[in-house]
């Protein structure tokens, strides 16, 4: 369960989504999420974490952009093969 990787730190400075981001990225970047693993969908992520969906769209959002990410159609997202 990718909720027990993400700790979020409420007396953190830092934004909700840039904890969250911070620790996929992280996690992505140490092997904990291997290259073509499926993440959970943002509605499933956010229950997770106790956050709004919305928080959890933005960082894909960013991941997307950054090319962490990738988004496949009817598929889901996925830790992009490139990392």
């Amino acid at each position: 369960m990718i909720s027990r990787l993400i700790h979020i730190d409420a007396t953190s400075s830092d934004s909700l989504q840039s904890q969250i981001r911070h620790k996929l990225v992280e996690g992505m970047l140490v092997g904990s999420f291997a290259a073509g693993s499926k993440l959970p969908s943002s509605r499933k992520l956010a229950t997770q974490l106790g956050v709004s969906r919305n928080t959890i769209v933005l960082v894909y959002q960013s991941l997307l952009d950054e090319g962490y990410i990738e988004s496949r159609e009817r598929s889901g997202i996925y830790v992009s093969e490139c990392i």
